[in-house]
């Protein structure tokens, strides 16, 4: 896999394998926040002290729906964008705009929290070289985690060269 900006600005991932692409087609799914848990994880208290009730009704009110706004408008940017990966042979292409590159790594930072959270993902396991055999569903989110990785280095370097 590959990936390359174009001289009009264009992020790019070509020779994307079958399986890579399958995995970007789960972004958007995989960020969803679907569990109780993902909810905490996404949208945890800015304070946990008893004295700071204002605070946290504040926060509910006007913070977590912007939040809540954001977020999705990132997931429909990807989906939109993933829309137009090109399926031929056995590789696939992306082509989106740049101006996109920060929907996409909210995107990917949303997918990664919820897989890391859905799946009690360890920070060791984290930091650890990637599995070896993957045989539960456990095992390929932690390759997601790993790939999604690797897509948000790429943006990264690319929006903050």
């Amino acid at each position: 896999m590959e990936f390359e900006v174009t001289p009009a600005g264009r992020l790019v991932m070509r020779n994307i394998p079958p399986v890579l692409a399958g995995l970007l087609k789960q972004i958007p799914p995989a960020a969803e926040c679907d569990t109780e848990e993902v909810e905490a994880r996404f949208f945890s208290s800015p304070s946990l002290d008893p004295d700071e009730t204002g605070l946290r009704e504040d926060w509910k009110a006007h913070v977590e729906p912007e939040l809540h706004t954001l977020f999705l408008e990132s997931r429909q940017v990807v989906d939109a964008d993933l829309r137009g990966l090109v399926e031929t042979g056995d590789l696939a292409s992306l082509e989106f705009p740049a101006a996109h590159a920060d929907a996409w790594l909210n995107a990917l930072n949303q997918a990664r929290i919820a897989l890391v959270t859905r799946h009690q993902i360890t920070e060791q396991e984290m930091t650890s070289p990637h599995p070896r055999d993957i045989e539960t569903p456990r095992d390929l989110a932690l390759v997601q985690i790993f790939f999604y990785e690797h897509i948000l280095h790429w943006l990264v370097e690319v929006v903050d060269p």
